[in-house]
């Protein structure tokens, strides 16, 4: 099982650099947010109004590893997108995977795409970056059960608010 992981990961990584995901540290990622037929390009850079610290154990790491991550919630982005009164969440990445996430649980925990690290760093593309999707796991380890290491998407470029 682990080489198999392994072997994913690899693919990943290169598929990744196939589809252009190294880029430059620094330079805002575009985020599509989508509900109801409307599409919208949300720059990174545009968080920092509502930009949030998320301290968790990261899980997609692999590792159990702690992290100060600096991002956005995903009921910030459900704001942005007049999506309050949607039913889920359907987060995607560049590297053809996804997450669905039910507007309850995006609502009552911090579950954020993050773009860097507390204290200034962008998230490189070895460790998720440039945009990840995170779950607050060290504050709630009942997300844990529902939200395991594969949920940890990379490379996220899509947020698509279902009703």
């Amino acid at each position: 099982m682990k080489k198999t992981a392994y072997i994913i990961c690899i693919i990943a990584l290169c598929l990744c650099v196939l589809a252009g995901c190294n880029q430059k540290a620094g330079e805002p990622t575009v985020v599509t947010l989508v509900y109801d037929g409307s599409a919208t390009e949300v720059r990174t850079s545009q968080w920092d109004e509502k930009s949030v610290q998320i301290s968790t154990e990261d899980l997609g790491l692999g590792k159990k590893k702690a992290c100060d991550y600096v991002g956005v919630k995903l009921s910030d982005l459900m704001d942005m997108a007049d999506a309050e009164d949607c039913a889920k969440a359907v987060v995607s990445s560049s590297d053809g995977y996804s997450k669905e996430i039910p507007a309850e649980d995006i609502k009552n925990y911090d579950i954020a795409l993050v773009n860097g690290y507390a204290g200034g760093g962008a998230i490189p593309s070895d460790a998720g970056g440039p945009v990840k999707l995170v779950f607050p796991v060290s504050d709630h380890p009942e997300l844990k059960d529902t939200y395991d290491q594969w949920s940890w998407l990379w490379y996220v470029d899509r947020v698509e608010f279902v009703k």
